[in-house]
């Protein structure tokens, strides 16, 4: 039963699993290539999964992610205060996709705490996800914004004498110790620098 492999039933025994669908069965829906199911216009306050078909989620005309059978997407909104949804869901090709409202998946957690553990659980991992993300889209900024500051600040010999330290440093660039940590790690890794104490040597001439 595709249902079953929802992420919200992770751990959960058949009988718990049977405990939950006693409460309510969702609302589905079939879809015909091509149709909006979700846009900032018009989203069901409802975790959606996909039991059937292809799906594609798209940002403006990126595609960001597809969805295939045992797929859910709406998990993030589910108990929003009611922005505009992030993306447009798109049936790729005919589909099918069951609707948990949020009510029921609230009467689920009260009757199975496991499954707000779970739901946590899904929120946390994609929390780590987009944290990752992040950092990986704003590493390049952060690297060229040290670099350049580096060169402006260099003596003679070529070197940054850091009088106050790691804090000092990250306070001039307005950044955080750990994106300044990260970046000193990258441009060392490149050989443009090498650190010792409070010293960093240029080893790389300005590009």
């Amino acid at each position: 039963m595709e249902q079953d492999r929802l992420f919200l039933f992770d751990g959960l025994s058949q009988t718990e699993k049977d405990r939950c669908w006693a409460i309510d069965s969702g609302e589905e829906a079939a879809f015909d290539k091509g149709a909006v199911i979700y846009s900032s216009e018009h989203a069901k306050r409802a975790l959606a999964l996909v039991l059937e078909g292809s799906i594609r989620v798209l940002h403006g005309r990126v595609v960001m992610n597809e969805l295939h059978a045992g797929d859910v997407f709406g998990a993030a909104a589910l108990f929003g205060k009611g922005d505009p949804y992030p993306t447009t869901v798109l049936a790729h090709t005919r589909c099918r996709v069951l609707f948990l409202p949020q009510a029921t998946v609230s009467a689920w957690m009260a009757a199975v705490p496991r499954v707000g553990e779970n739901y946590i659980r899904f929120l946390s991992d994609r929390i780590r996800f987009l944290n990752r993300r992040l950092a990986t889209l704003t590493a390049g900024h952060t690297d060229g914004k040290l670099w350049r500051y580096l060169l402006t600040h260099r003596n003679e010999n070529g070197v940054v004498q850091l009088s106050g330290g790691i804090s000092e440093l990250a306070r001039a660039l307005n950044m955080g110790r750990s994106s300044l940590y990260r970046g000193l790690d990258v441009l060392t890794a490149d050989g443009k620098i090498q650190r010792c104490g409070k010293q960093i040597l240029i080893t790389l001439k300005e590009e």
